[in-house]
């Protein structure tokens, strides 16, 4: 039976621990952005419990892509991720909704610890991490000594916080999701014309700043709606999505791209002058002429315009004459098509 010191150092202990537990949740309850809520999740859970390795798990499932892709960009020298199949995640848990404590056959869990420290840990936790009622991951503790996570201890407290991680989770989720969607075309996922607004005059402010050029560029898909009054709207939304995919997949990640409107985007080129915008643009042109969209049967050609301004070419510099003119150098070059190809008719 406990004395009344050990009660006393038991009620202490909790006292603690469920500070540590409200310490977490004001950290976390304002964040807006995932990857700033793993990075203050896992920070504060290490710092607050002494815990040497924490990480988490998703599972590589659609639906988890965006988080995946968040954290995976975030720079640290642990490894904050471990992605993982819904079928190794399964096996591993075998769905349990509650916290694992396991600290024997740690084989079995190969799949849910980061490669460096598959030989280094004792123990570990697994705390589910359940957002609108489905798992998608957990929040994972390890450590050396192999009671720390013994299955036999109470793990009402580590409940308390698998909840509290996967509440805060689903609604910093919600919020980025939000506003995500405000600032992306809902076709292509690009950014749209409102996020080009602010974007544009960022950049244009940064090189006021430092003196340093940018270029915009402005591309209108020549063919789009010969596409769409042959093939169909279906067809066309495809044409664009593959217009989109390629734009990202060519330019660099310090270049922004958007759907401005209808088949015309935008893409904002950081520290370029006219001539190597100018190239970039042709670069484009000609990677599209060799890349066709194929759709089912279908091989329909790619035919892009452009028309490309630097800062260094304007004689005002604001978003409005930015755009002005790169929109009319693109309209100069469908009337010269139209010409040749007026010149070349019988």
């Amino acid at each position: 039976m406990s004395t009344v010191d050990e009660l006393i150092a038991t009620a202490r202990k909790n006292e603690i621990i469920a500070q540590n537990l409200f310490d977490i949740e004001v950290a976390v309850m304002n964040i807006t952005r995932c990857s700033d809520y793993f990075m203050t999740l896992i920070q504060m859970v290490s710092e607050k419990f002494d815990i040497e390795h924490v990480w988490v798990v998703l599972t590589n499932t659609p639906s988890n892509a965006h988080l995946i892709d968040v954290l995976a960009q975030v720079e640290s020298e642990q490894t904050l991720l471990q992605s993982v199949s819904m079928i190794d995640f399964l096996q591993a848990t075998q769905s349990v909704r509650d916290p694992i404590l396991i600290n024997t056959e740690l084989k079995r869990y190969r799949a849910i610890v980061p490669p460096e420290l598959k030989n280094e840990l004792g123990s570990i936790a697994v705390l589910p991490l359940i957002v609108d009622n489905r798992i998608v991951g957990a929040l994972m503790l390890g450590a050396q000594a192999k009671d720390r996570y013994n299955p036999k201890k109470d793990s009402f407290f580590l409940r308390q916080l698998a909840v509290k991680a996967s509440i805060y989770l689903a609604g910093v989720w919600a919020r980025e999701r939000i506003s995500f969607l405000a600032t992306r075309d809902p076709l292509t996922l690009l950014r749209n014309r409102r996020e080009l607004e602010e974007c544009l005059e960022q950049e244009l402010s940064r090189h006021a700043r430092q003196r340093e050029h940018m270029a915009v560029m402005f591309i209108d898909c020549d063919d789009f709606k010969i596409v769409n009054d042959t093939y169909g709207h279906d067809c066309g939304d495809q044409y664009l999505k593959h217009v989109a995919h390629h734009l990202i997949e060519l330019t660099r990640k310090s270049d922004l791209v958007f759907r401005f409107a209808g088949d015309e985007f935008v893409v904002l080129l950081p520290h370029q002058r006219q001539e190597g915008a100018e190239v970039i643009a042709s670069r484009i042109k000609e990677h599209f002429l060799n890349t066709p969209l194929v759709d089912d049967d279908k091989t329909i050609p790619v035919v892009l315009s452009y028309g490309v301004i630097s800062t260094e070419s304007v004689q005002k510099v604001d978003s409005k004459s930015m755009l002005k003119s790169a929109d009319e150098r693109l309209y100069e070059m469908k009337r010269n098509k139209g010409q040749k190809s007026s010149s070349q008719s019988p």
